[in-house]
């Protein structure tokens, strides 16, 4: 019988905790691990389950990498930890001074902006991050949000970086402000039912670093909430994730241009 979401999260889990602790020792600011620790992890737990199967390896890894699963309690306990690259098929639980999940700030000012995206896209574009992506292309919302001119570069780029290993970019741009200065900017995006993490905030600085070293780097996550809104970060390009701080952050809501409170963001002093 096929396992369950939640039997598949529990092995998932124990797989993880398994690597972490073969490789763990007192003290240490990284725990070392490859994706053959993966597999090994995975046979021992399915000797136990034999209903345990995976056909995708590297997704165990990418589970806790990517933000869509946060790591177990039993390791989390010891750090906070995030999963980092450190080369091909080679990865490291790093430790963290704070959690590496994203806090979006409760309180943040929802700015109604209309919405530009042609009716088609809605109907097809679907819930998850291409959907959103989609629309901050339509709606030229990064280009609001950053005050420079933004183009669309790529998206959904998977390259490998020198003693990084793989990474995964959901979307690329560069762009230019009014003294002709010129930027990168990759983006992580995050529907609702997930969460911004600096897991992928690191892999867009590394790989802008490595690929586009003369341009500006200006990361942007962003975070899709429960309303439809979407919330859209700068972070600092830092080198270690501990450096990584965020630089602003704003709400954003696409609507129609009759539900748009013109009077009300005409008389704000920003």
């Amino acid at each position: 019988m096929k396992p369950t979401r939640e039997e598949l999260a529990q092995n998932r889990n124990e797989v993880i905790e398994i690597v972490f602790r073969k490789n763990h020792q007192k003290g240490v600011r990284e725990v070392p691990f490859t994706m053959d620790d993966i597999r090994l992890a995975i046979a021992q737990v399915a000797k136990k389950r034999t209903g345990y199967k995976e056909k995708n390896v590297a997704d165990v890894r990418y589970q806790y990498s990517s933000g869509r699963s946060t790591l177990p309690e039993s390791i989390d306990t010891l750090g906070p930890w995030m999963i980092v690259g450190r080369g091909n098929a080679k990865y490291a639980f790093a430790k963290l001074n704070e959690s590496p999940i994203i806090k979006i700030q409760s309180d943040l000012y929802t700015i109604s902006l209309p919405d530009a995206t042609p009716e088609i896209v809605l109907e097809y574009a679907g819930g998850d991050e291409q959907g959103i992506l989609a629309k901050l292309r339509y709606n030229r919302m990064l280009d609001i949000f950053l005050s420079i001119t933004c183009y669309h570069l790529q998206n959904h780029l998977r390259t490998s970086i020198k003693d990084k290993g793989q990474v995964e970019i959901d979307d690329l741009y560069v762009g230019l402000n009014s003294g002709g200065k010129q930027f990168v900017v990759p983006i992580e995006a995050k529907s609702a039912k997930d969460h911004l993490s600096k897991t992928q905030i690191m892999q867009g600085i590394d790989f802008a670093h490595d690929r586009y070293p003369n341009l500006i780097l200006r990361p942007v996550g962003i975070q899709e909430m429960k309303d439809g809104s979407l919330v859209l970060i700068e972070f600092t390009p830092g080198s270690h994730p501990d450096k990584i701080k965020i630089v602003e952050m704003r709400r954003y809501k696409l609507v129609p241009m009759s539900e748009v409170p013109l009077k009300e963001l005409q008389s704000r002093a920003r």
